[in-house]
C-alpha cells in the first residue's frame, strides 16, 4: 500500500514540527546548562553597570548558573548591541537595554540600529537625574537659571557625559520647555564632567542621582531639583521640577533586560520569572534604592509598551535638539 505523496510530506512536515517543539521545550528545561553572559553596553561602574551587576548576581544564584557581565561601552550602546546580536538566539545571551541607547538612530543616521532584532525579557529599574550646581553658585534653582538665561543667553553652560545621555536630553528639554538658550557641553568622561561642574566651569548639570547623592551630602554640589514625578526617597528635601512650577518636566531612564529574538518562549519566560524575583528581595530593592534606582519589576508586554512610549519621549526631544554624535 502506497501513501500518498502529499500525505507523506504532510506527515514529515508533522514529525519535523514535533521534533523542534520537543528539542525547543528540552532546550527551555535544561536551561542554563552553563553560564549566561550579560552585555553591558556602558563602562564598569556607572549606574547601568552596578545596578546590572546586583540583579545579575541574585538571578545567577536562583538560576543555579552565574551570569557573567560583559563591558561593551560606546556608540550610545549600539557596540554592545551588535556584539550580542552576533549569539545565538538560546537566552546564554543577555542585553542590558538602557534609555540613553533609544536616540542611537539621531546620533547614528547612516547606520542601521537593530533594535527589531531584540526581544524584552523584563524591566529592571528606573533612574532620575538632579539638578545641581557647583556649592559657590549664586542660582538658587531652576527660576533662576531662567532668569539669567533669558537675561543673557548664551552665558551658562551645562555639562553632560556625552551628546544624546540622560544629562543632556534633559537640559535640552530644560530649554525647549523655557525657551531659554544655554551652552552644552559634553564631556567624554562622566568623572571629569562631574570635577568640571564642582570647580564651576559649567553652571548646572541634570546629573544622574546615583552620582549626584555622594556628592551633594560631600558637599560638593548643590540640589536644585529632582526630574521625578514626585521626590526621591535618597533625597526627600528636594522638589521636584513641577513642584517648582515647571509641571511638563519629568523624565526618567530605564534599564532592562533584552535576548536576541527568536530565543524559545520557554527561556524568555523563565529569565523574566528570576528577573522578577530578583527585583521583589528586599536586599536587592535596598541596594538599587541607595543608588537612587526604583525597581519595578513587569511583564515582558508592559516592557515592550514602555521601550515604545520612551522611545517616542526621547526621540522627540532629540530632534527638536538636533542632537549629532560628539
Amino acid at each position: 500500500m502506497h501513501t500518498h505523496p502529499t500525505a507523506r510530506r504532510w506527515t514529515h512536515g508533522l514529525l519535523a514540527s514535533l521534533l523542534l517543539v520537543l528539542g525547543t521545550s528540552a532546550l527551555a528545561q535544561n536551561y542554563p546548562s552553563k553560564p549566561i553572559r550579560m552585555v553591558v553596553p556602558w563602562p564598569a561602574g556607572t549606574p547601568a553597570d552596578v545596578a546590572g551587576r546586583i540583579v545579575a548576581e541574585k538571578m545567577g544564584t536562583s538560576l543555579g548558573q552565574p551570569i557573567v557581565v560583559d563591558n561593551k561601552p560606546g556608540a550610545a550602546g549600539t557596540i554592545g548591541m551588535t556584539d550580542a546580536l552576533r549569539q545565538p538566539a538560546d537566552g546564554y545571551t543577555l542585553y542590558l537595554l538602557s534609555s540613553a541607547s533609544l536616540v542611537a538612530p539621531l546620533l547614528f543616521p547612516t547606520q542601521s540600529i537593530p533594535f527589531k532584532n531584540l526581544e524584552a525579557v523584563g524591566h529592571m529599574a528606573w533612574s532620575y537625574n538632579v539638578l545641581v550646581t557647583p556649592v559657590t553658585s549664586a542660582l538658587k534653582g531652576p527660576a533662576d537659571i531662567v532668569q539669567t538665561a533669558k537675561a543673557k543667553p548664551g552665558s551658562l553652560s551645562f555639562a553632560s557625559g556625552g551628546n544624546g545621555t540622560p544629562a543632556h536630553l534633559a537640559g535640552e528639554l530644560f530649554k525647549q520647555q523655557t525657551g531659554t538658550v544655554t551652552t552644552h557641553v559634553p564631556y567624554n568622561q562622566f568623572g571629569l564632567a562631574i570635577g568640571d561642574l564642582i570647580a564651576d566651569r559649567t553652571n548646572f548639570m541634570f546629573l544622574t542621582a546615583s552620582a549626584a547623592i555622594p556628592q551633594i551630602n560631600g558637599g560638593k554640589l548643590k540640589p536644585m531639583a529632582v526630574t521625578g514625578a514626585k521626590r526621591l526617597p535618597a533625597l526627600k528635601d528636594v522638589p521636584t521640577m513641577a513642584e517648582q512650577g515647571f509641571g511638563d518636566f519629568v523624565l526618567r531612564s530605564f534599564d532592562g533586560m533584552m535576548v536576541k529574538s527568536g530565543t524559545p518562549k520557554e527561556v524568555i519566560d523563565r529569565l523574566n520569572t528570576e528577573l522578577n524575583k530578583a527585583l521583589n528581595q528586599s536586599d536587592v530593592r535596598e541596594r538599587l534604592g541607595a543608588l537612587a534606582l526604583e525597581p519595578e519589576p513587569m511583564s515582558g508586554a508592559q516592557f515592550d509598551s514602555v521601550i515604545a512610549a520612551e522611545t517616542e519621549k526621547w526621540q522627540r526631544i532629540g530632534r527638536a535638539a538636533q542632537i549629532k554624535a560628539d
